[in-house]
């Protein structure tokens, strides 16, 4: 009895911090992609993405809404929820920092690759120090470069 107790104990212990390690994971510009098609192919189900694409909020205020939206059926992967979460929090981000300096237009019409839109908006964040972390610089490249070519979407 106790060898059993104490093995189910481990097994829950070790799901727990596999779980902990998944959720802390560091975001690959390609989570921010499977993020935009995770958003846009199961929120158009119910509604369509005007309102939430010009929706501006925080991490808590999009939490809000993910849970919101789960308790109205929508259904998405532990994974594919963390995805939407962050695309749409570094959504957010860019709209609301990268508007204090120029208008959004003419970032949402460039289509670059990661790399170059980290060097872009690390040099955009410079002019204004400290208005975003280096982890924050990350999630705006991840959202540029998961926009791909998509204009229509975001104005």
């Amino acid at each position: 009895m106790k060898k059993t107790a104490i093995l189910l104990f481990g097994v829950i212990l070790v799901s727990f911090v596999a779980a902990y390690a998944q959720d802390n994971e560091p975001l690959t510009f390609q989570d921010f992609i499977e993020g935009k098609e995770a958003f846009e192919e199961n929120c158009i189900e119910c509604h369509s993405l005007e309102w939430p694409i010009k929706k501006i909020t925080d991490r808590a205020g999009w939490v809000e809404t993910l849970t919101k939206m789960a308790n109205t059926g929508a259904v998405l992967s532990k994974k594919n929820k963390r995805q939407v979460l962050e695309y749409l929090v570094a959504k957010s981000m860019f709209q609301q920092n990268c508007s204090l300096c120029h208008g959004l237009e003419r970032p949402l019409e460039k289509n670059k690759e990661f790399q170059a839109w980290i060097e872009t908006v690390r040099r955009m964040s410079a002019k204004k120090p400290d208005l975003l972390t280096e982890e924050e610089i990350q999630a705006v490249s991840g959202f540029l470069t998961a926009k791909g070519e998509e204009k229509g979407l975001y104005w």
